[in-house]
């Protein structure tokens, strides 16, 4: 049953937008008479200005659709490449499927593609989505995100090697300009679901011939959005320029986008303030004086963050409640927040994130819910740790030592110094942040090499179900080595009831068990401010999948203009 959808859009201006440029104007052509031999020939034309938008990413993203599951490819990748649909303002609209029917029972959707080609001029087929969800669960793709396809009927069988045939697989091209996705089971949210990056098509035949070198380089990836990527100087910046084959081209003002790698956030602000760049988010320090001022506003990204435990390898500790209890209890998440953030986060005592979508109102309303103090309880986590201590045969909290591993820049080097001192001062434990870029710490969350690790999650769609899956024991989301019977049951009984409150009631309770069983230690729902410069105008940032909202043809503003 479809529970009602209720979009929260914090007002912000994006830079990422396709129509958000006016272009340049030219004047009509005037023919002259030909100027007599001794008088000076007029000057040549100027050469033609260049739209182009400059702006940052803090890390290089793998641009392989399969592999893109983060936040930072969903929005690169949505800018070179298109899917069935576009999501935008919380509305999905037409991409390279121009129209689509969902059956009376809600589990068979037909999509009818447009006439639209890849960038080497090749029609872009109802073939290319087959192949393209087919490599997303096969086993040998490894993708991360091969969970997010478990709705479609055989996907999780074939992932898990259960079925070895593809074609048993609910996704068919029924002929080259037609594709049916059949589901397990009705889901209302699932169209927006197909706007990210990890369901998009590919070009067998491309795919094949590039092997292993597939989309390691500008010229090793085939394009159907918007723009192509032009020149990729890896991890130091993307050069995208429009795309000639893109279906909808002569709404797209922009002539090209510059993405430049820049990891520290200060540095970016800088670049932004001498011109270099069109938008920066604000240095915490300077976030206060730049919103009340009205120089920038914030927003929820939508990112909830955590502790997570390594429970399938990690130190035997970590397996044990007591001291997990301990460590949610011990954390003082407003001394946190307050010393890493300024204040700018939100303390999460629940897992849930405040602006979700419920049934008439958001789910945390629908649902309140207070599970750890905000203020530490000390004395709480104390006995915890106590009860830890004798069940595991230690006998002081000095000799406790766990490695915290977190990404090389200038907020997680504050987050995880206020957490080593939080858990000194009130559990006498040794919390050690282990600092690394973090593209490796990606790579050793997703082989379980770490003790603990700093992890976020950004939601998919508006619905509380988008935090809840990646928790599944299916789920390869997570890589926490965490499953739970019961857990499993309740979240799947949300996924197939059509009883709009049963489901929610399920959601409710499966939010509950993550935080008895202290899968996580909750720490904070991510907000943010960033601003831009006087000509980016009027634009919405949502906080559902890519970090910017990339598609709106109906805002126009004046942009950067550059030489040729």
């Amino acid at each position: 049953m479809m529970v009602k959808s209720r979009r929260i859009i914090v007002i912000l201006t994006a830079l990422f937008l396709l129509g958000s440029v006016l272009a340049g104007c030219v004047g009509k052509e005037q023919k002259a008479e030909q100027p007599p031999a001794q008088q000076t020939p007029a000057p040549a034309p100027a050469a033609p200005k260049k739209q182009e938008l400059v702006f940052r990413m803090g890390a290089e993203v793998p641009l392989d659709p399969q592999h893109g599951w983060s936040i930072p490819a969903n929005t690169l990748g949505s800018h070179i490449m298109e899917g069935l649909v576009r999501v935008h303002d919380g509305k999905v609209q037409p991409g390279m499927a121009e129209k689509w029917e969902v059956s009376q029972d809600g589990k068979t959707y037909t999509f009818h593609l447009r006439d639209a080609k890849w960038s080497d001029g090749s029609k872009v087929t109802a073939y290319d989505f087959e192949y393209g969800m087919r490599r997303l669960v096969d086993p040998k793709t490894a993708s991360e995100y091969a969970w997010a396809a478990y709705y479609i009927e055989n996907a999780e069988a074939f992932n898990t090697g259960k079925i070895t045939d593809p074609s048993k697989i609910g996704v068919k091209a029924l002929d080259e300009k037609t594709f049916q996705i059949k589901l397990i089971n009705p889901a209302p949210y699932y169209l927006g679901y197909l706007h990210f990056f990890f369901f998009y098509p590919d070009k067998k035949e491309f795919v094949e011939k590039c092997g292993d070198k597939f989309a390691t380089d500008a010229d090793k990836l085939l394009y159907n959005g918007p723009f192509i990527l032009k020149e990729w100087k890896h991890e130091a910046e993307y050069v995208l320029e429009k795309n000639p084959n893109y279906w909808n081209k002569d709404a797209i003002k922009l002539d090209g986008i510059r993405v430049l790698i820049v990891q520290d956030r200060t540095t970016a602000f800088n670049m932004f303030e001498s011109g270099e760049l069109d938008f920066a988010d604000v240095p915490l320090n300077l976030v206060q004086k730049y919103v009340s001022e009205g120089k920038a506003k914030l927003r929820y990204t939508g990112a909830n963050d955590w502790i997570k435990f390594n429970l399938k390898s990690g130190p035997a500790i970590l397996k044990n409640k007591n001291f997990r209890k301990a460590l949610a209890y011990g954390v003082d998440r407003e001394e946190y927040i307050n010393a890493a953030t300024k204040g700018v986060y939100d303390a999460a005592t629940r897992y849930m994130l405040p602006v979700v979508a419920g049934l008439e109102k958001p789910f945390v309303q629908e649902y309140p819910l207070e599970f750890f103090p905000k203020k530490a309880d000390v004395a709480k986590a104390q006995e915890y740790l106590k009860k830890a201590m004798q069940e595991m045969n230690i006998k002081k909290p000095s000799d406790i030592k766990i490695e915290y591993l977190i990404q090389d820049d200038d907020v997680s080097r504050l987050m995880a110094e206020s957490l080593q001192d939080i858990f000194r001062r009130n559990l006498g434990i040794e919390f050690v942040p282990k600092q690394v870029p973090y593209k490796q710490k990606l790579a050793q969350d997703g082989k379980y090499d770490y003790q603990t690790v700093y992890q976020g999650w950004g939601p998919d769609y508006d619905d509380p179900m988008t935090y809840l899956e990646i928790w599944l024991s299916s789920s390869t989301s997570t890589n926490s080595g965490w499953t739970n019977k019961k857990f499993d049951e309740v979240v799947n009984l949300a996924r197939t009831t059509t009883d709009a409150k049963k489901r929610a009631d399920a959601m409710f309770e499966a939010e509950k068990i993550l935080l008895e069983e202290v899968v996580f230690v909750p720490l904070q729902f991510r907000r943010e401010a960033w601003t831009a410069k006087d000509y980016v105008k009027g634009v919405l940032r949502p906080y559902i999948g890519a970090d910017i909202d990339v598609y709106t043809l109906r805002l126009k503003a004046r942009s950067r203009v550059t030489a040729e």
